[in-house]
């Protein structure tokens, strides 16, 4: 009788044994697929990140070759503003500085 019932123990304990085995395994393996899945996530996540940041920057500085036509056009513009300007004031100025020169202060 004494004989049978640590039989039973033993039986009973190594089943337990058998079922710690096979949830560790599936624990595992459900760690592993947790991990590839998160990676999934992260890749895609990561993309519309920077499909965002790309949409974005060519908004904030937009087509180069645009931006660099509008900068040469500006530039352009106040070149031809400046010119005017100094030829304009090109007569006066001559005279000032003349009269300036020879002009003896007291």
């Amino acid at each position: 009788m004494q004989n049978q019932g640590i039989q039973k123990l033993l039986q009973a304990e190594s089943e337990a044994a058998e079922a710690i085995r096979i949830a560790r395994e599936a624990k595992v393996i459900r760690l592993k697929q947790a991990k590839a899945e998160a990676e999934v996530e992260i890749a895609a996540y990561k993309a519309q990140r920077e499909e965002q940041f790309q949409a974005l920057a060519k908004l904030r500085t937009g087509d180069s070759g645009v931006h660099q036509k509008a900068v040469a056009i500006e530039t352009e513009k106040e070149l031809a503003m400046v010119s005017s300007k100094v030829a304009a004031n090109k007569g006066a100025m001559i005279e000032s500085l003349l009269k300036s020169v020879t002009t003896v202060g007291n």
